[in-house]
């Protein structure tokens, strides 16, 4: 068989077992009423969310002209009605199991890097929070980026954005986030949550990012 041919099987293999690999296997309810996603490739998450349709917004009325041509030939605009109908948008929101245990949502880890909400507080309109960071990793962490959706009181989407909740300070190793240490982010602060929505704090977490030296 020539080497050409070998190489290109295997690269066509390769490329199937890494689409396989993140593929979902199951689907399970643990005890305390969770839902949890198994994949093949040996990792998991919680299932906190659904879509749902939003109620279809009232019907308009919207004006159209028509014309109707008298025996004189004079033209007259008269206004007949017909309803604007708009099509119901899907929604994001949590699942009921998620609301009742805000504990799934905010906390996420990856690459031996755990990152958990810890506590907020409000400036005005701005929304300051603050991140607990923990490191198993052997790598000396410079920057970690998370991805943060604010979710109201009933489980609505509100917003997502990316934050920085570890960066550290070039040419200051005392800066990194290293092996076996826990750290505390400063206070970050977000623009656009209500806050009369977000008594809760149900915000979810996941980590897009991980710079090291």
């Amino acid at each position: 068989m020539p080497s050409s041919f070998r190489l290109s099987a295997l690269s066509s293999l390769l490329l199937l077992s890494s689409s396989v690999m993140a593929a979902d296997v199951a689907t399970i309810t643990l005890e305390n009423g969770a839902q949890v996603r198994l994949k093949d490739d040996f990792t998991w998450e919680y299932i906190i969310t659904e879509t749902k349709v939003a109620a279809a917004p009232a019907v308009a009325t919207v004006a159209t002209p028509t014309t109707a041509v008298t025996s004189t030939a004079a033209a007259t605009a008269v206004a007949s009605s017909t309803p604007a109908i708009e099509a119901a948008q899907p929604v994001t929101t949590l699942t009921a199991n998620a609301i009742a245990r805000p504990e799934l949502l905010g906390s996420t880890a990856k690459d031996g890097i755990k990152v958990t909400f810890n506590e907020s507080q409000w400036k005005g309109d701005k929304l300051g929070l603050t991140f607990e960071l923990a490191s198993t990793s052997g790598e000396h962490v410079t920057l970690v980026e998370v991805e943060a959706s604010f979710f109201a009181d009933d489980g609505t989407l509100l917003k997502t954005e990316k934050l920085e909740v570890w960066e550290a300070i070039f040419r200051m190793p005392e800066t990194y986030l290293r092996k076996g240490e826990q750290r505390k982010s400063p206070v970050i602060w977000v623009e656009g949550v209500d806050k009369n929505r977000w008594q809760k704090q149900l915000i979810n977490l996941k980590i897009t990012e991980i710079n090291s030296r």
